[in-house]
This record gives structure tokens, C-alpha cells and sequence, in this order.
């Protein structure tokens, strides 16, 4: 059934019946209106507003024309057949993040060939990173067209044999995959009135797309959708514009190859939320929070990609600035060599998916981290990063979990002054150095400490070797770290609920310690 005119279209972020889903693809519509600037499509006049858009025609235009013409200007390609959506505002000198977000689409949104059809062997492109002489060989799918440059299986832009010719557009539309990743349908496609069906085109220019690297899922999650939740479209088009510009004015986490390279789905979502929430850019907030959604293989389906799991990430948590710290200091990504000469690129630690998703399920930030020092080496590689971990411990807002950790800090470093001393005294019966001795101690007391720790199963137990090591440190002095807030502390440690936060928080100021030590020479366990 075909209708009048549907120009002029109006938008509102207002509309009741509209989901994230509807109110994300608003934003990628202002976006894309904003990167027209003062050159819309010819025939085609837009308006921005901050909680409405709207599209006007002029002349003769045919609704099928002007809906062409607002596809054509809003989803291009590249001469390098890569993705080029205007309203993400990528410069053409940003190879790499074009690439990673052209991928990170060809996984969700246009997962199947035929939304996406191209070159049947990938094309290889050397990136070079901006702190770094080294190229890395990295792949991609070069396509020749994609299904939104068409309307491809919404029927919008269809020859109907029941077509007038007069180019007005269907009354009702059809929702497909690549509209919405995900989405399933029944015997029948899901459907919507045609302008409803025209806003969700635009679902894809709203979103960021993430690659994923978990250390839980392992291969089955591979992307990552991150759908925000827009309360202003005119300050949301602009935080787009300007967390892609070349300016170094602020920290960026989300605007280049490696910072699509994440762990995990609300690692993804936190990283973008930080960008759009960037200190002294964005005053009032663009957004409230976004939507997370990792897509992977599942054991019911191994031709497609399905949602793993679905996620809801508010606009602010208590423990947000550890995140950053460690998304800052422990989560910037890097390359590794494979014997074919491509790259493949993970996350540089397993801290910052770990601390994302205990904030996403409102868990303590520490929880879990056991996990990641379950093994030796683990264990001894974090040691090599005790400087990045102890600005994340900087950025710890709770009060308590700051004395427990700085109460460890207190005993650890009279247990190293002790060991340090005994080193010492060994060196000067044997004539030698004293450093490696002191290595050797510290490698093996710092070894025994993270054994105790993690096969204390009870409160009790755990509580009591925390207070009898404090009490060794100190032989019997008091403890600065505790008896400035021993009440509080006592009371933490001995509560049956706080038992994995308190075993976590130990292991975490266990290989976060940064020494004051002077030491001249250099320190083969990372102790500086």
C-alpha cells in the first residue's frame, strides 16, 4: 500500500513509543545532518534542533528520489571499498580507525555476505602507529557496496509490480538484520511504518562498533556494539565530531585503531562513555548511559553472529575514575607479530574488562581479581606493572578500600626493609652484591604472600593472617595504616560478606606496591 508525501519528516526524541535503539539512530541522523553542514543533498533541506530533526524536500522530488538522495549523502565508500558513514566525522587520514570500525560493522550489522558483497580475498594495509616507527600488516573485507546505501531488504526503495510509478514510498516497511544486529524474526519479517524504518537506517551511524579480545568469552564474542542513550542530539553530533578531530586538547580512548581493540562489552561501552563525557568538553551531558551488546558465535547457530550478551551501563559510577586510571595506564592495546608477518592486536592487560564489567554489575571494582594471579606467571608479569597498577589504587574513591590497601602498603614495606637488611648481612659474610640476594628474597616472600592469600577460604583465617602479618612487619609496634583507622578496618575485615572484596584488595596492593626504595641498579622484578 502506497501513501502521500511522507516529507516532511519529523523526529523527536520525545516520542514515547521510541526505544535506545530509536533514539540512538536520531543521534546518528543529527550526526550525519551536522557533517552535511551548509552542503545537504541537493533538493533536501534538514533542521537540527536539540531534541528534533527534521527533513524537508523541495521541487519536484519524488519521495523514492529524496530517500535516495539522503542514502547516498549519508552511506558511502572509500576508493579503498572501506565504510565511510559522514556523521561519524573519521578523517581521511585515520586509516586505522576506519578500518577497525569497517570491521567491527562487517560483524554486526552486515554480518552476511549478501548485505555486504566484495572482494572474496581480504586486502592487507600497513599501519603505522603515531608513537611508533613499526608498520603492522593488518587485513580487511573490501565490499562494493552495503545494504543501507539501498534500503536493502526494507522494501523502501523496491520495484513493486503493484508500484504506480509515481515514487511514493510504501505505508509499511521491513526491519531487517542489518538494521538492527540481532534482531530476530518469525515466519513473517518484523515490520514498521516507513518513517520509523527510515530513523533505524541510521542505527548504525549512532553506535560505535568495538572488536572484541576477551580473556572470558574467548572466541565466541567477536564485536560489540555500544547503542548510547541520547538525551541531546545537537551536543551529541558535536562530542561525535570533536572525539575525532586531530586535536590533543584531551584524552581520547575510542579514536583509533587499537582503542576499538577491547575485552570485553562493558569495557567497550565505558571506554565510549568516557570519551562522550570527556572533562571540561561536555558541561551537560550528551547521553545517560548506552547499551551494550556483544555478538558471537552460539552453540545453536554456528553460521551467524547472535547476541551474546546484552548489557545496560549507566551514565556514571561511584568507582568511574578507576576505570579510567586503568583504561589510562593499563588498557592501550598493542600489536603482536604473527610468522605470516600480519599483526594481531589485543588488549595490553586484562585490567580494565575486569574492572568494567564489576562496575557494570554494580560489583565491587576489585572483584575477581583473583583471577588474574591465580597462575605464577600472571602473577609475575603484573609485578612488571606495579607502577600503572598504583595509579590505578590513586583513583580508588572509597574510603575503605584506601586503608585496607594502604594498610598492606605500611607492613609490606617494613617486611621489605627486613628483607632488604638480611640481604644485606648475607652479602657482607660472602663478599658480593647485595641486590641480588634481595631480589631473590623479595621474588619468594612475594610469591608465599599471594599462595597464603588465595588458600585462606574463611573470613576468620584471612582476617587473622592480615592482622598477624601486620603484626610481624611491626614486631609488635603499631601498624600507622591501621591505627588510623583500626575500628573500621577490624570491623571490614571480619565481616563474613566482605570476604572476596577483602582477599581481592590484598592481592591487588600485593603487586601494586611501588617502592620509594633508591635503588641504582636496575631491578630485574620491575622494583623501582
Amino acid at each position: 500500500m502506497e501513501i502521500e508525501s511522507i516529507f516532511p519528516l519529523t523526529y523527536r526524541l520525545s516520542n514515547p513509543n521510541y526505544t535506545i535503539y530509536h533514539r540512538a539512530a536520531l543521534g546518528g541522523l543529527a550526526a550525519t545532518i551536522k557533517a552535511w553542514g551548509k552542503s545537504p543533498p541537493e533538493g533536501i533541506l534538514p533542521k537540527l534542533e536539540q531534541d528534533y530533526v527534521t527533513i524537508q524536500k523541495t521541487g519536484d522530488l519524488t519521495d523514492k528520489k529524496a530517500l535516495q538522495l539522503i542514502l547516498d549523502a549519508s552511506f558511502k565508500l572509500t576508493e579503498d571499498k572501506l565504510i565511510d558513514l559522514p556523521g561519524q566525522f573519521i578523517r581521511e587520514d585515520a586509516i586505522d580507525l576506519r578500518i577497525s570500525i569497517h570491521e567491527g560493522l562487517c560483524l554486526t550489522f552486515l554480518q552476511h555476505n549478501k548485505m555486504r558483497p566484495g572482494e572474496k580475498e581480504p586486502r592487507k594495509c600497513s599501519l603505522k602507529l603515531s608513537d611508533s616507527e613499526e608498520s603492522h600488516l593488518v587485513t580487511y573485507k573490501a565490499i562494493n557496496s552495503f545494504a543501507h546505501q539501498k534500503a536493502q531488504g526494507t522494501g523502501l526503495l523496491d520495484d513493486s509490480k503493484k508500484s504506480t510509478g509515481s515514487g511514493t514510498l510504501p505505508k509499511i516497511a521491513s526491519i531487517p538484520q542489518s538494521m538492527i544486529p540481532g534482531a530476530m524474526t518469525g515466519q513473517k519479517s518484523l515490520q514498521a511504518p516507513v518513517e520509523e524504518v527510515i530513523l533505524l537506517q541510521f542505527l548504525m551511524v549512532g553506535c560505535a562498533t568495538f572488536l572484541l579480545r576477551p580473556r572470558t568469552y574467548k572466541e565466541k564474542a567477536q564485536a560489540c556494539i555500544v547503542v548510547p542513550d541520547i538525551i541531546d542530539l545537537k551536543r551529541f553530533a558535536s562530542m561525535i565530531e570533536i572525539i575525532n578531530k586531530r586535536s590533543q586538547n584531551f584524552e581520547r580512548f575510542t579514536n583509533n585503531y587499537l582503542g576499538r581493540i577491547v575485552g570485553g562489552a562493558e569495557e567497550a561501552a565505558l571506554s565510549f562513555l568516557l570519551d562522550m563525557t570527556a572533562k571540561d568538553i561536555e558541561r551537560e551531558k550528551s547521553i545517560k548511559g548506552c547499551q551494550a551488546i556483544a555478538m558471537g558465535k552460539v552453540a545453536w547457530d554456528k553460521n551467524q553472529i547472535n547476541r551474546s550478551i546484552c548489557i545496560k551501563i549507566g551514565g556514571d559510577y561511584e568507582e568511574l575514575k578507576v576505570f579510567h586510571a586503568a583504561k589510562q595506564y593499563l588498557g592501550k592495546g598493542k600489536f603482536i607479530k604473527m610468522k605470516d608477518g600480519k599483526s594481531f592486536s589485543i588488549p595490553d592487560t586484562s585490567i580494565p574488562e575486569l574492572i568494567a564489567a564489576n562496575l557494570a554489575a554494580d560489583r565491587p571494582w576489585c572483584s575477581h581479581f583473583k583471577e588474574l594471579v591465580a597462575e605464577k606467571k600472571d602473577f609475575r608479569n603484573l609485578l612488571f606493572r606495579k607502577g600503572e597498577l598504583h595509579k590505578v589504587v590513586q583513583a580508588i574513591k572509597d574510603d575503605i578500600d584506601r586503608a585496607i590497601i594502604h594498610a598492606f602498603y605500611d607492613a609490606w614495606k617494613r617486611v621489605r626493609g627486613q628483607l632488604r637488611q638480611r640481604a644485606k648481612d648475607e652479602s657482607k659474610k660472602k663478599n658480593i652484591d647485595y641486590l641480588p640476594i634481595y631480589y631473590a628474597f623479595l621474588e619468594v616472600r612475594s610469591e608465599k604472600i599471594r599462595n597464603e592469600i588465595l588458600r585462606l577460604k574463611t573470613p576468620d583465617l584471612l582476617a587473622g593472617w592480615f592482622l598477624r602479618f601486620c603484626a610481624d612487619a611491626t614486631k609488635g609496634r603499631n601498624l600507622i595504616g591501621i591505627s588510623d583507622n583500626a575500628d573500621q578496618i577490624l570491623k571490614f575485615i571480619f565481616n563474613a560478606r566482605n570476604f572476596n572484596r577483602f582477599q581481592n584488595l590484598l592481592l591487588f596492593a600485593l603487586v601494586s606496591y611501588k617502592s620509594d626504595e633508591t635503588i641504582t641498579e636496575t631491578n630485574k622484578n620491575g622494583d623501582n
